[in-house]
């Protein structure tokens, strides 16, 4: 094990930085793009029988397109705007301390029956704080099983398998749905220059997951991994930390309570304004699907995190006066310069791809492949899950990978009538299983030192066999809950199913 994590970190650490990578890749599609252009190389769609000829960028109108379009690339790029607005509000939310009270309260109260479930039901859910879930839950998680007798490893192994196994799955709306969406919407526009994937095109299929991998999660951290770790690890006289309580103070419990308040009124709000046949937000038909409604998630979003962290932030007096609000939002947006910094050159290479229609040839080429193969239904979605798992290993960032994908597999599988929403809902299974094994992982490390507060002397060897129990069910576990999804016929998220017909 330990020469195979060697070797994963020694290919890893060969990887250039992400932005790099794709400003080689937007090179290499110039290059492409010419040679296959000077061979006069076409194909034909088969959904509008157009002929599709590739485009060089090394010409005239691609000089032309590559040094006028720089700015609009990546002003018009999708995700941009969509995880901007989402981390106002959430970031607001957070920098007030809602958040961290939140997984505070799930988790060291929980029954200690449910304690492990709970945990795991807190790590899910609490990707919609971002690196915080890790920051926050390994150690409370660890504490919390110390101070009940329990196997403190077990419980950051918990909480760590939670929120890096977990973290495409949650029962809210997360700055990573609106990121993948809007990558997936601007891949599928290769194929159709209307396509809109929503953050919530996966909701049913992810909130359900939670249950189930908290489920699984438990019963392999009860069964399997804490007895494992009172043989190996037994609790004695070597662990030596200190336990420190947090009770909450009379603010923040009052903060608490006055968020739950806000949050019936806001949903009732809601309610109202959609639940007219005549709302606006409806449908020309009055329906839901599609409608302005679903549209309208990201800034509905905004808006309630924003309303909760302003109360809970007055409540507990981390908001004293108008000018915290945009104070406490800023401080959560400079956190994404180095996400922006990725997307300009994300936004370049699709750009780029986009414009050579090198996008719809591949698209056409490898959807011809797969039909002539027969290589397709659930054995296609099998290989591509197992695909994005492997490329997790040595791409932890789960946008730079998607954006590396989305481009080549989203088109190509339109073609032949999967729904985009459901390749996406494919690669969160991979994205997420693999991410608590990885070497890369900027959390690999932190949840090892975490866990040597409690053993010292414990190595990367201990934490690699500790986390591939979870790893390997929770991608066994999420892939086969997919399937039982499919069997029974029922949409991954609001009018979105496998295929797109």
């Amino acid at each position: 094990m330990q020469a195979v994590l060697s070797s994963i970190e020694r290919v890893g650490n060969k990887l250039p930085h992400p932005f790099i990578l794709f400003s080689i890749l937007a090179a290499v599609v110039i290059v492409l793009s010419a040679l296959l252009a000077f061979l006069g190389v076409s194909a034909v769609n088969p959904q509008t029988e157009a002929e599709v000829h590739v485009r060089s960028l090394i010409s005239p109108e691609g000089l032309e397109f590559m040094l006028t379009s720089v700015v609009r690339n990546f002003v018009n790029f999708p995700p941009l705007g969509l995880i901007l607005v989402v981390m106002f509000g959430i970031g607001l939310a957070d920098k007030v301390g809602l958040m961290s009270t939140l997984m505070q309260v799930s988790v060291a109260k929980a029954p200690s029956s449910l304690l492990t479930f709970c945990v795991f039901l807190a790590g899910i859910c609490g990707s919609i704080a971002s690196d915080a879930n890790y920051l926050i839950l390994i150690p409370l998680a660890a504490m919390v099983y110390y101070s009940v007798g329990r196997h403190p490893i077990a419980g950051a192994a918990a909480a760590y398998a939670a929120a890096g196994a977990g973290f495409d799955a949650s029962l809210f709306i997360t700055v990573g749905d609106a990121l993948f969406a809007g990558i997936t919407t601007d891949a599928a526009r290769l194929v159709d220059p209307d396509a809109y994937i929503s953050p919530v095109d996966n909701y049913y299929f992810v909130a359900c997951s939670v249950f189930v991998l908290a489920t699984a999660g438990t019963l392999v951290i009860d069964k399997v991994v804490e007895p494992r770790l009172q043989r190996t690890l037994p609790l004695d006289k070597d662990f030596t930390t200190t336990v420190d309580h947090h009770e909450l103070t009379t603010d923040e419990k009052r903060g608490l309570k006055r968020v739950g308040l806000a949050t019936l009124v806001y949903l009732a709000l809601i309610l109202l304004t959609v639940l007219p046949e005549a709302s606006p937000l409806r449908n020309e038909d009055g329906g839901l699907i599609p409608s302005p409604f679903l549209r309208s998630l990201v800034p509905l979003m905004f808006g309630y995190f924003v309303v909760i962290g302003l109360v809970y932030g007055i409540t507990t007096g981390k908001i004293k006066n108008s000018k915290d609000v945009p104070q406490h939002m800023s401080e959560a947006a400079s956190e994404l310069a180095p996400t922006l910094v990725l997307f300009f050159a994300i936004s370049q290479f699709i750009a780029y791809f986009k414009w050579s229609e090198l996008g719809q040839f591949i698209a056409i080429e490898g959807s011809n492949i797969l039909q002539s193969t027969g290589f397709t239904g659930l054995p296609l979605v099998f290989a591509f899950i197992l695909m994005s798992t492997v490329l997790n290993v040595f791409m932890t960032s789960g946008s730079a990978q998607w954006a590396l994908m989305a481009p080549v597999f989203v088109p190509m599988l339109m073609m032949i009538d999967f729904d985009p929403a459901f390749v996406l809902a494919m690669f969160r299974i991979g994205d997420s299983s693999t991410n608590i094994i990885s070497p890369m992982s900027p959390y690999f490390s932190v949840a090892l030192v975490y866990m040597q507060r409690y053993k010292p002397d414990m190595g990367l060897g201990t934490l690699i066999a500790t986390m591939l129990p979870m790893a390997v069910t929770f991608l066994l576990a999420w892939s086969a809950f997919l399937m039982f999804w499919l069997s029974m016929g029922w949409p991954i998220g609001p009018g979105i199913y496998m295929m797109a017909s």
